[in-house]
């Protein structure tokens, strides 16, 4: 049994990973731009607490250029829409194709924060805790492969690094530079190839996959992740159960309508369930501070 601390990571993993699922659903479920842009700010604010937002500076750039694309092309190939702004050339520019544009950025910074904050909870241990009782090869591929990248990019860059300490990678020609490399993609693969073979061998050797898998990391079901399960339960469900009944939803074409009024009951839960995270990572921060004032 491991202490799991006080915040929101430290819930039993299945919480964890039925709250980004649900976060994922309502990103696809809700249109209206509240709605999103909660969802979006609150995503923002829960990677700022899990790590500083380290994993967001480094992503935010490239994830606001796809989302100014999609803002600026949708108009473009988009005429739908009753209320025309202006014209490029022969093709109308609506409002409603504009909104629509904001709308599907919206959705798509607000599913790449969310799998960024999933990164930072559910760890690889945790991945296969969740699956490998039932899935165990399923669940190794995905691990291996999520894995896979960030492994290959810390690898190149010792390679690198070893080539410029013995002297390597000072080509001035173009044919030489390519020389080195290949080289060094030679190197690469085959370390990368020699390395998964070895792994491959040694979990055959020691079984998995034979038989249902134990996990080393023992996560208990308390009290705690009972309460916590009731309320994003509540929460989560009462807002899923509007969703079906048309709350949420805000109508871009052919005319921007919105079929309920913002400030409703709907909202409210479903503002308490996406911001349930901040919550109690609030409280562990403001805890901790308590304590080192005391110190």
């Amino acid at each position: 049994m491991i202490n799991r601390g006080s915040g929101f990571s430290s819930l039993h993993p299945w919480l964890c990973f039925f709250y980004f699922l649900a976060l994922l659903l309502f990103a696809m479920l809700f249109k209206h731009p509240f709605y999103l842009a909660s969802l979006l700010f609150c995503t923002i604010i829960f990677n700022f607490f899990l790590d500083r937002g380290e994993s967001l500076k480094k992503k935010a750039k490239f994830y606001l250029l796809i989302a100014a694309i999609v803002i600026v092309l949708n108009p473009l190939f988009s005429q739908r829409g009753a209320t025309i702004l202006f014209y490029l050339g022969h093709r109308p520019v609506t409002l409603e194709s504009m909104i629509y544009g904001v709308l599907f950025a919206l959705i798509l910074l607000s599913i790449m924060f969310v799998f960024l904050a999933y990164n930072l909870v559910i760890s690889p241990d945790r991945f296969l805790y969740l699956f490998s009782s039932f899935a165990p090869r399923t669940a190794f591929i995905i691990t291996v492969t999520l894995r896979f990248i960030p492994l290959l990019q810390h690898r190149l860059r010792e390679i690198i690094s070893v080539q410029k300490a013995i002297g390597g990678g000072e080509g001035e020609s173009k044919k030489q530079k390519a020389k080195e490399a290949m080289e060094v993609l030679n190197i690469l693969v085959t370390w990368s190839l020699e390395s998964a073979l070895q792994k491959a061998i040694s979990m055959r050797a020691r079984g998995y996959g034979s038989g249902k898998r134990s996990s080393a990391v023992a996560f208990s079901f308390d009290k705690r992740d009972l309460f916590c399960m009731s309320f994003m339960a509540v929460t989560g469900g009462l807002a899923l159960l509007g969703g079906f009944f048309g709350y949420g939803t805000f109508t871009v074409y052919p005319s921007l309508e919105a079929k309920y009024p913002l400030f409703n009951w709907h909202f409210i839960f479903f503002l308490l369930f996406i911001s349930f995270p901040i919550f109690m990572e609030s409280r562990e921060w403001i805890w901790w501070r308590f304590i080192r004032s005391k110190i």
